[in-house]
């Protein structure tokens, strides 16, 4: 059974891995963007090139079982730690979906 010092040093080591993600729910896609180069401006940071996830295994995304739909909904209106991005329209982000799909 973990310890509580254990726990919290585990808590703490987590949330400093993950530490810059959420900050880019401000980026705003230029016209015409795609759904790779949007990916790799808002996304990349914490999940990773390709979706490989941040360190190899944390916020993976490659290979998820989500549907279109479900990304197009987290990336709207975000998910647990995951931040909204309101600047990201419904066409803009099922791009963003079909390119996480694909991998």
């Amino acid at each position: 059974m973990m310890n509580k010092t254990t726990y919290v040093a585990g808590i703490c080591l987590l949330g400093s891995m993950l530490t810059g993600c959420g900050g880019s729910n401000e980026f705003t896609p230029v016209s015409g963007m795609d759904g790779v180069d949007i990916y790799a401006n808002a996304c990349s940071s914490c999940h990773g090139e390709n979706g490989s996830g941040k360190f190899g295994f944390l916020l993976k995304l490659a290979g998820s079982e989500e549907t279109t739909d479900q990304i197009v909904g987290k990336i709207r209106n975000g998910g647990h730690i995951m931040p909204a991005f309101p600047n990201i329209d419904t066409q803009q982000a099922k791009l963003v979906a079909d390119y996480l799909k694909s991998l």
